[in-house]
């Protein structure tokens, strides 16, 4: 038996005389929390000591793709990855969603998309224009309630003709 332990066994044996025996500790003297504490110190001095916690890097964003400002979004999907890249598709989508054939509904919601990423006013205009093409009433009044909104909260004035379709 090493010395550490034979001393922390003597201390212990004399704490368990002192209580079973009715005395013998100094007044005041709690023996069994001196074991304890030593115990405790015994421990702490063996044991190696924690690693600090380390919080990964998120993935740095681009500023701009293709001149298009890329703003940091929204944690859409809780996955920053995810957010990345779908912000980067509405970046390189944008200047070519006009030639793309998709449903005037389906165009609104990607330029609504794109709007709320960037708040990009150019793309107001054509998802105004993509609103009006909507066929169902619902639809098309949600869309041009959008529209409005986004004019308000981006207090920006725009004249759109009425020509437009």
């Amino acid at each position: 038996m090493d010395q550490a332990n034979g001393a922390t066994q003597d201390e212990l044996q004399q704490a368990i005389n002192s209580i079973t025996n009715g005395g013998g500790a100094a007044a005041g003297a709690d023996p069994v929390a001196d074991i304890a504490n030593k115990v405790a110190e015994q421990q702490a001095a063996t044991l190696p000591p924690a690693p600090a916690p380390t919080v990964p890097a998120a993935p740095a964003m681009p500023s701009s793709v293709d001149g298009i400002p890329v703003e940091p979004m929204k944690a859409m999907y809780g996955d920053p990855d995810l957010d990345k890249v779908k912000s980067m598709a509405l970046s390189d989508l944008r200047p070519i969603l006009e030639k793309v054939d998709i449903s005037p509904d389906k165009k609104f919601m990607i330029y609504k998309d794109i709007i709320d990423l960037t708040e990009d006013k150019a793309c107001i205009e054509p998802a105004y224009n993509a609103a009006r093409l909507i066929e169902d009433e619902k639809a098309k009044g949600e869309a041009l309630v959008y529209i409005v909104e986004c004019i308000d909260k981006l207090g920006i004035q725009m004249s759109i003709g009425t020509d437009q379709q």
